[in-house]
């Protein structure tokens, strides 16, 4: 879950925290706090150009407007992709002279990819679904999409056809990440109001799983101890890796209906997506400021090292592919889809493609995706940043334009440069 489905300082205030070392206190603090700590790992990263930009926005909150527009004027001629956004931090720019220019600039450095095509568009009466995130079922070809506005999991056939898979029985708060385990015939979803404001009365966090052959549930594991659960992948064994988003913690979520950290406490700042090695022997979790790798059954997570003209933070939805990673970036670009290259067992990151620049007409805060027949299947325009923390999408604003789109992304093969 992209966390523009907060909006203005909230959204700000997340984006900080899973980059910070310590919680933030107040916006000016927090922001003086943050810069310091940005500063830090520059001198470990010099050439990480997403340090850059954090730089910039933090200026930006911390009042230093041209300070903040001479910051972004460093990343001209770079071409990572990089875009400053008003709501993810810089809005407070929106008037500040030069910073339009900037961002103009910052775009039009970000080649335009061929647009993929829309394999699948919902009526037009579901524009107000709100979906986060998207599972495929290969053996009745069928899509699934869960929604934060309705609190349920749809089904979705051909022809975009829709028909539920739970029911109100299920109790279900907003539904984030969903993922299907074909070998066990059976689809799981995270169920939350960790980012409602609900949540100050009675925070709930689940993991639910049906059966694809009745739509019966099968399972309902609640995780008390959880702050935010946001996205999960299984692994062989049929357990789930669950990141919790606001405590910076991963869960594994048995079928017996156990779950347990595999981490220590908020080893993982600004989890977000999760992608599990088809071995079994690691997984990796999207942050802030790159992917973060952990061995499992568990251990200490580390951040992959990259290339300095990679960007690999700021990623929502992230997917195993044929020994690479495949992830939805929004929060640091309007919404893209890269392909970034492993090396030495998965320990690294080589090199990164840009599979779906952030120019499809459909795009309009792509969350997640599903790896299906060669491409990712990328659910293109979610909406999150419509919906409030008061639990309701937002009316005062022009309401969704469109209803739900899939395109399917091709997996490119990206570059193996550096690679033995």
């Amino acid at each position: 879950m992209s966390i523009r489905s907060l909006r203005g300082p909230a959204a700000v205030a997340a984006l900080l925290l899973a980059v910070a070392v310590a919680a933030p206190a107040q916006p000016g603090p927090q922001a003086e706090a943050q810069l310091a700590r940005i500063r830090a790992l520059q001198q470990q990263r010099p050439g990480d150009g997403l340090l850059v930009h954090y730089e910039a926005m933090t200026q930006a909150q911390a009042g230093d407007r041209a300070g903040a527009v001479a910051t972004l004027r460093r990343l001209l001629g770079r071409r990572l992709g990089l875009v400053p956004l008003a709501d993810m931090g810089f809005d407070t720019l929106q008037d500040e002279p030069g910073f339009r220019e900037v961002q103009a600039q910052l775009l039009a450095e970000t080649p335009r990819t061929p647009d993929a095509p829309v394999v699948l568009r919902l009526p037009a009466g579901s524009a107000r679904l709100i979906p986060e995130g998207i599972a495929y079922d290969a053996r009745r070809r069928t899509h699934y999409l869960g929604s934060i506005a309705e609190r349920r999991v749809l089904a979705v056939d051909g022809q975009g056809r829709t028909r539920p898979l739970s029911t109100a029985a299920d109790a279900l708060d907003a539904v984030l990440g969903l993922a299907v385990d074909a070998k066990r015939d059976r689809l799981c979803a995270v169920s939350t109001n960790g980012f409602e404001d609900s949540a100050q009365a009675q925070r709930r966090n689940a993991v639910v799983c049906w059966s694809l052959a009745d739509s019966r549930r099968l399972l309902r594991v609640a995780v008390p101890e959880a702050r935010q659960l946001n996205d999960l992948a299984f692994a062989p064994d049929g357990s789930l890796l669950v990141t919790d988003s606001m405590a910076g913690n991963l869960w594994r979520v048995g079928g017996d209906g156990s779950a347990r950290r595999v981490d220590a406490d908020g080893a993982f700042r600004g989890a977000n997506g999760v992608a599990v090695a088809p071995d079994g022997s690691a997984a990796y979790v999207t942050a802030s400021t790159g992917i973060l790798r952990v061995s499992l059954p568990g251990g200490e997570p580390t951040r992959l090292p990259q290339p300095d003209d990679v960007v690999s933070g700021g990623i929502d939805g992230l997917y195993w592919a044929d020994g690479d990673l495949v992830g939805v970036q929004n929060t640091v670009n309007p919404g893209r889809v890269l392909r970034l290259a492993l090396a030495d067992g998965g320990t690294r990151i080589v090199a990164a493609t840009v599979l779906q620049s952030h120019h499809h007409p459909d795009f309009a805060e792509p969350t997640t995706g599903v790896v299906v027949d060669g491409a990712l299947h990328v659910l293109a325009n979610s909406y999150v940043g419509y919906w409030l923390p008061a639990g309701r999408i937002d009316d005062s604003r022009a309401p969704p334009p469109r209803a739900p789109a899939i395109v399917a992304v091709p997996l490119r093969v990206a570059p193996r440069a550096g690679t033995d």
